[in-house]
């Protein structure tokens, strides 16, 4: 996702109009996040409903399913689109419509009250910094939580995210001024050690000090462990790492090139391994090019892992990422 993302980000200065976004961006990025774009009984294109109504796609997968209205990137998303995306996902058996003009996407909610531009209960906007829109924009369109009918808890976890975001930016803004004048007044070389300092003395509190020096992440991390992200070749796999037991989790639903890198005896190695979980039904062929992770399956190597998702050699350390964009490396005991 994140490298279609960043190919999408050339756009912007250059806003194209409808059928472009529709072709090279929306449904590139379709199916970067999994979804089978040629396949209409899951990518339905323009289908007027019973109804009468229409929605430039209506996009399946397993119980889940929303309606997609797609304009042009210089044009702004109004209520009219707002309304008549929502209407056919009601129409087609679905609380969920998402409004794009490839730089905003906007979720719409049927079930939030008022009018049809309050039922916006999410909205991501690219920009420069495209780390986190592309993290964001993958939850959005995870294949294995629309499966699951589970986008709302998607939608959840994504406010909490962005407010999270704003309240870190906030605590920027407002904490290293404070940190830059503790460290002017004392001489201490370092801004590290000038938030330690000011901590110390109580003028910013621990946790702003963690904000400010980038530990957000690590504070983050729950019982369970810490999450990571894999993007290659179309694949996109999600994974938990749980220091203490030092195993890797690579989440059910993550995908994996089908591809195979080079020949040798890591290579047949990695055909064994994945004749033996298709078999298993760990894995399942969900396309020419890509396998699926049925369920959760543990590692106790993260660069094992990555061999298994890559379809070739990678160093886990590096290419496993965080929320932030930091590698797993930051991360090893």
């Amino acid at each position: 996702m994140q490298l279609a993302v960043q190919a999408v980000l050339s756009w912007l200065d250059d806003p194209p109009g409808e059928a472009v976004v529709r072709q090279c961006i929306v449904l590139r990025l379709l199916q970067a996040a999994g979804f089978e774009i040629w396949n209409p009984a899951e990518v339905v294109p323009e289908e007027t409903n019973t109804a009468g109504r229409r929605s430039d796609f209506l996009v399946r997968r397993g119980a889940g399913r929303f309606a997609l209205e797609i304009k042009g990137m210089a044009a702004s998303l109004s209520p009219r689109e707002y309304e008549q995306a929502v209407t056919y996902a009601v129409n087609e058996g679905s609380r969920w419509a998402i409004v794009t003009n490839g730089r905003k996407w906007v979720v719409l909610d049927e079930h939030l009250p008022g009018r049809y531009e309050e039922r916006a209960a999410l909205t991501l906007e690219m920009g420069q910094e495209s780390d986190m829109f592309g993290e964001d924009l993958a939850a959005v369109l995870d294949t294995a939580t629309w499966e699951r009918n589970a986008f709302a808890e998607t939608v959840s976890t994504l406010k909490a995210r962005q407010q999270q975001r704003r309240d870190e930016a906030s605590i920027c803004r407002e904490k290293t001024p404070v940190v830059l004048e503790v460290q002017t007044r004392y001489q201490i070389p370092a801004f590290e050690l000038a938030a330690d300092a000011a901590a110390r003395m109580g003028q910013i509190t621990g946790a702003e000090r963690d904000v400010l020096l980038g530990r957000g992440a690590e504070r983050r991390e729950n019982a369970e462990g810490i999450e990571f992200t894999f993007a290659v070749a179309g694949a996109r796999a999600s994974a938990v790492f749980n220091r203490v037991k030092g195993t890797w989790t690579v989440r059910a639903g993550s995908t994996a090139a089908y591809r195979l890198l080079a020949e040798g005896s890591n290579t047949r190695s990695l055909e064994k391994r994945r004749e033996r979980m298709l078999a298993e039904g760990i894995l399942e062929e969900l396309s020419p090019t890509l396998l699926r992770f049925i369920r959760d399956h543990v590692y106790t190597s993260p660069s094992l892992a990555a061999v298994d998702i890559a379809g070739g050699s990678r160093n886990g350390w590096d290419v496993w990422r965080d929320a932030a964009g930091r590698p797993a490396q930051e991360y090893r005991n």
